[in-house]
């Protein structure tokens, strides 16, 4: 493990949603920061705030101290890890944003090990808007999270917290869009309640966010008045949301645990999926209601 006080090398994989926001703030923060995405509209996006991009993956690890990592699906954390991350120097520490299942976080870890590189998971909780001001849920050795925990409040973190070993991370962010996903569904589902008993959905919204009721969040506050206007312009884009959701019901039935309330939250989200709504905001499931007959 390298010096407590690293070099101010912070590479990150992945320049979209939340990896483009996180190379954005450590290039404001002061850091040397180099970025890696396939895609060349987010290479220029992040260009233009300052951080070097590539389209080589591969050379942008190859001085890292510390790589951060922000990509969609499992799939892309566990081709980084063997194709890319392994190339990074001993000692450097990565530390992956993504929303991903606890086994791939463990595999990705092991793998790295054997390279000399410590991997964290350090899934995000937390809104894209709201970077720097993020809680990252970490999963991995506590000696390498002290590690970089000031790098990480510097740049793109209000707390940075040790919730257990590897994988760890991953089960909180997993179970915290699992209640993401459960309100989204339920809003959307006493909207058309409202709307198909007599009562005007807005009268409704905002009525009850006012109202100091404990059933009021501020997820609530934000996607109800989008679902009334049908503002389905994404901040967190349901298939998205569909991902995270399918990976909390994976995890409930590997585990053990009951989950009727995952599945059917799995439900709705494919029958939007399967209505084309997958790029578009989570809160567009109020169309699968739309469309809908009466209770099941």
């Amino acid at each position: 493990m390298r010096e407590t006080v690293m070099t101010q090398k912070i590479r990150v994989l992945g320049l979209g949603t939340m990896g483009g926001r996180s190379a954005a703030a450590a290039v404001a923060a002061g850091y040397d920061v180099r970025g890696f995405d396939p895609s060349p509209a987010a290479r220029e996006a992040a260009a233009a705030a300052g951080v070097r991009a590539s389209d080589d993956a591969a050379s942008v690890v190859a001085d890292a101290d510390l790589v951060l990592v922000s990509v969609p699906r499992p799939e892309h954390v566990r081709a980084l890890a063997t194709e890319v991350l392994v190339k990074a120097p001993a000692g450097a520490i990565v530390v992956d944003l993504s929303t991903i299942d606890p086994a791939t976080a463990r595999a990705a870890a092991g793998q790295l090990a054997e390279s000399g590189v410590t991997y964290v998971d350090a899934p995000v909780l937390g809104r894209p808007a709201t970077c720097g001001s993020w809680t990252l849920v970490c999963g991995g050795p506590a000696a390498a999270i002290d590690t970089v925990r000031t790098h990480l409040t510097a740049t793109v973190a209000a707390k940075v917290i040790h919730v257990g070993e590897t994988g760890a991370g991953s089960v909180v962010k997993i179970a915290n869009n699992l209640m993401f996903g459960a309100i989204n569904a339920i809003t959307a589902e006493a909207i058309t309640l409202c709307q198909r008993s007599g009562v005007d959905a807005r009268t409704f919204v905002d009525t009850v966010a006012e109202s100091g009721a404990a059933t009021v969040s501020n997820l609530f506050r934000e996607i109800a008045p989008k679902m009334v206007t049908g503002d389905d312009d994404p901040a967190f884009a349901l298939e998205l949301l569909a991902k995270d959701n399918q990976l909390a019901l994976d995890l409930a039935e590997a585990s053990g645990a009951p989950a009727p309330l995952a599945r059917a939250v799995v439900d709705v989200n494919e029958i939007g999926l399967g209505q084309g709504l997958g790029p578009r905001d989570s809160g567009a499931v109020v169309k699968v209601y739309a469309e809908l007959g009466g209770a099941r």
